[in-house]
């Protein structure tokens, strides 16, 4: 099997960079594969064994930040909680409490069926009954 071309190591650019893990992305695979210790290994492909696990931490590393970085990127799960806006009801028996839900109002007297209205704001969330 031919060697991989290594790019130059003082090259800083992107595409330098993205070639050299790419390298060593590729001689941690082969290392793994082979069943060898890091020191037997890279004795064999005539690497630095420091250079060999420089890389593996390396790669661990940078893929670990990928993770993260990707869980971070979700959007935040919607809130279980309904806003509401309280209004003092005008004095006098039976005023009716309302709920505001996007365009929707819902007016609630005293006396009202909690079971119903918990349906009634499901209804209203897109949520089943």
């Amino acid at each position: 099997m031919a060697k991989a071309a290594y790019p130059p190591t003082g090259s800083r650019s992107p595409e330098a960079k993205a070639q050299r893990e790419a390298y060593w992305r590729r001689q941690l695979q082969r290392w793994k594969k082979s069943g060898l210790a890091k020191s037997a290994f890279s004795r064999r492909e005539g690497l630095a064994p420091s250079v060999l696990a420089w890389w593996d931490r390396e790669i661990r590393r940078r893929d670990l930040g990928r993770r993260r970085a990707n869980r971070r990127e979700k959007p935040p799960p919607s809130p279980f909680f309904i806003p509401v806006k309280v209004i003092d009801p005008p004095m006098g028996a039976g005023a009716a409490l309302e709920v505001v839900r996007g365009a929707h109002v819902v007016r609630v007297r005293p006396g009202f069926d909690p079971e119903t209205l918990r349906r009634v704001l499901a209804v209203l969330e897109g949520r089943a009954c």
